[in-house]
């Protein structure tokens, strides 16, 4: 016994339902009658101690910007600055989702948000596990498992794949013991409150995009009086419904595909009629469910849908990575992989991050006898329906969290930033989204309205930039409703 006392206890392994959330979390909201009034966005007295990016370069930075690395909280954070940046101006801070690190989007912001870096510093703030045992729990076989779900042959409800999946989310559990919860978007909004406090500072001016949306929304629920203002791009569903959610990105990325495809005609989109176009990818995607596939087709429709929310628009000057890939796609030789693909798909494999934050945002779960019934319900949306059906087995064995409802203070003003139809968002989502920020609380929402399908409608859009920064100037001033051309 007294050896054994000594031993580090077991790994417990996956729960099917905890009541166990982040640790930590709780609203800051004062008691009092009336509601909380908008906190001042100053400029931080104390600063977080900014040093070289040594370990996290980013490309192709100009020398009139300036980058610093740092820690907010336990999650890297990177602050961009340019020549012209006014120095008595408050920093935005940029919440980036689990897919995205925070080195990518600031390279991306450094490429095409030089217009925002001249009114005030950006602090790009990564997903908590970014650097721990949350983005590298994955083994090799455990992604297998993931990236072979949409294989042919494959039942979600048999025995050997239930064992897969468990061995799958242990791989991870075993290493993250008890700690499963705390990469959410919940427990990644900790760490937004820990930027605040490093800085000193009443409030936070936010910007999420994509699923980094929902940390910001996380923060705006838990700390309702430490939010000076939001924004939100290309916010990704936040509900913790995984069925809905996937039936938004189906819808999203079916319509982003059509709409691209029938839109898109330089010569980088490939060959062809907006017919053909899709015909190409969906002949790829159905390849690629073959189990000997060189890119399974769980893996193959994450490239796809990942591209599909990077497009340039018919406006742009220049195709995007998107635009490339998915010409590439449709000019490949028949069970061919481009090598943009490829890369794209290794990108997307690097991190394990994607899959535990998006199964620990999970509240309500897909019940695995469903899931047969939605492939065979979602075929009839070729080429996703089948495969985003068959992915939704991946969380099955992770721990459920508690769902918390959004609320947003109606002292708070939002704008929220949408496309026509995104592949994660959904299409056609942008008044769905307002009504459902203005049913949380929010009593000033106003909106930008990108006239193309993608995402990041930001880092594409000038017009979309232009409103943003009005916003941020002065929000109650800001029109309520902008419509930026494709």
């Amino acid at each position: 016994m007294t050896v054994t006392a000594c031993a580090p206890l077991p790994a417990t392994g996956p729960q099917l339902a905890t009541d166990n959330g982040p640790r930590g979390t709780g609203s800051s909201v004062s008691e009092g009658d009336g509601p909380a009034e908008r906190p001042e966005w100053l400029v931080p007295p104390r600063d977080l101690d900014w040093s070289p990016c040594g370990d996290r370069p980013i490309d192709g930075v100009p020398d009139e910007v300036s980058v610093g690395c740092g820690l907010a909280g336990e999650s890297p954070a990177i602050r961009l600055s340019a020549s012209t940046t006014p120095e008595d101006a408050a920093p935005l801070v940029v919440v980036a989702g689990p897919e995205t690190p925070a080195s990518a989007l600031a390279g991306r912001l450094i490429r095409t948000g030089r217009d925002l870096m001249d009114t005030r510093p950006l602090v790009v703030v990564d997903h908590r596990g970014r650097t721990d045992a949350a983005g590298s729990c994955l083994s090799f076989q455990a992604r297998r498992t993931l990236d072979g779900l949409a294989d042919n042959g494959v039942d979600p409800g048999s025995p050997e794949l239930r064992a897969d999946l468990a061995d799958t989310s242990q791989s991870c559990t075993d290493q993250l013991m008890g700690h499963e919860l705390d990469y959410g978007a919940t427990g990644a909004a900790q760490d937004l409150e820990r930027l605040r406090e490093q800085w000193d500072v009443p409030g936070l001016a936010l910007l999420g995009i994509g699923t980094g949306a929902r940390t910001a929304l996380a923060y705006s629920t838990t700390h309702p009086d430490r939010v000076s203002l939001l924004a939100l791009d290309s916010p990704a569903p936040d509900d913790g419904d995984q069925e809905s959610t996937a039936r938004t990105a189906l819808a999203g990325s079916d319509a982003a595909l059509r709409l691209w495809a029938s839109s898109c005609t330089r010569p980088e989109c490939g060959p062809g009629e907006a017919d053909q176009k899709v015909e190409a990818i969906t002949r790829a995607l159905e390849r690629a469910r073959e189990p000997d596939a060189d890119v399974p087709a769980a893996l193959l429709s994450d490239v796809v849908r990942s591209a599909l929310g990077d497009l340039a628009g018919a406006s742009a000057s220049a195709p995007s990575q998107g635009d490339i890939i998915l010409g590439d796609l449709i000019e490949s030789a028949p069970g061919e992989i481009p090598d943009s693909a490829r890369d794209l798909a290794q990108a997307l494999t690097a991190s394990s991050l994607p899959y535990v934050a998006g199964c620990s945002d999970l509240s309500r779960r897909v019940p695995v006898n469903r899931v047969e019934e939605l492939e065979s319900e979602w075929s009839e949306t070729p080429p996703f329906g089948t495969i985003l059906a068959a992915q939704l087995s991946a969380c099955s064995t992770w721990p459920v969290p508690d769902a918390t409802p959004l609320e947003i203070s109606p002292a708070i003003p939002v704008l929220l930033i949408a496309g026509i139809a995104d592949p994660v968002a959904g299409a056609a989502y942008l008044e769905p989204t307002a009504g459902r920020l203005t049913a949380a609380g929010a009593t000033d929402v106003r909106t930008v309205t990108w006239g193309a399908p993608g995402s990041d409608i930001l880092g594409h859009s000038s017009c979309a930039r232009e409103s943003l920064i009005a916003f941020l100037d002065a929000p109650t001033d800001a029109d309520e409703s902008t419509a930026c051309p494709s």
